[in-house]
């Protein structure tokens, strides 16, 4: 009785698997970074804060002179915005 030997295959198949794996990796991370980034335009039914400006500039005002300033708030979303909390309001000094 002889041994059988397990034949290898050949090294062409073996190129072609390899190919075949590697084009289904890339795919598949393809797939998955267009999945990420979501529908076009950066709306994914999340609610987008947008505020009328940044900066503000009153001039000179006394230390004890109070200023108001208004905000306008928008939602550029899709989803319903909620503010949890009261902004948070930096004073810069003197420029």
């Amino acid at each position: 009785m002889g041994r059988h030997l397990r034949q290898r295959p050949p090294r062409r198949v073996l190129r072609r698997w390899a190919m075949l794996g590697t084009l289904v990796v890339i795919a598949a991370g393809a797939a998955g970074f267009w999945w990420a980034r979501g529908p076009e335009g950066g709306s994914s039914g999340a609610p987008r804060l947008v505020v009328d400006r940044a900066d503000v500039d009153l001039g000179y005002q006394r230390f004890d002179t109070p200023a108001r300033v208004v905000f306008t708030l928008s939602n550029a979303g899709e989803g319903s915005l909620r503010l949890t909390e009261a902004p948070r309001v930096v004073l810069k000094a003197g420029c």
